[in-house]
C-alpha cells in the first residue's frame, strides 16, 4: 500500500526519490494522538493504523537525527497546514 498524507488538501505520496517522510499517528499514545487530530482540523477524522502525516506538516525542531536518519521527536505535533496559511 502506498503511503499518503492524511492532511486535508495534501497530495504527498511516498516516493523513494523524495525527501519526504511519513509518520503514523501515535495511536498507542491517546494524548499525543488527540493533539495530532486536533491540529489537522478535519471534522470526524478518526485515524487508523494506516493513517499517516507527511514531514511537511512538522517544523524542523520536531525532528532529531538518529543513526543518520531523521526521526520524529516523541512529543512532536504537526502544525503546518494549508488552513494555517494566509494565502492571498
Amino acid at each position: 500500500m502506498v503511503q499518503t498524507c492524511s492532511a486535508y488538501g495534501c497530495k504527498n505520496r511516498y516516493h523513494k526519490d523524495k525527501d519526504i517522510s511519513f509518520h503514523k499517528f501515535p495511536l498507542a499514545r491517546p494524548d499525543v494522538c488527540g493533539k495530532w487530530v486536533a491540529a489537522m482540523r478535519r471534522n470526524n477524522f478518526k485515524p487508523t493504523k494506516y493513517s499517516n502525516i507527511c514531514s511537511q506538516h512538522f517544523t524542523k525542531d520536531c525532528f532529531k537525527r538518529e543513526c543518520n536518519n531523521r526521526v520524529l521527536n516523541e512529543n512532536a505535533v504537526p502544525s503546518l497546514f494549508a488552513c494555517n496559511l494566509n494565502i492571498k
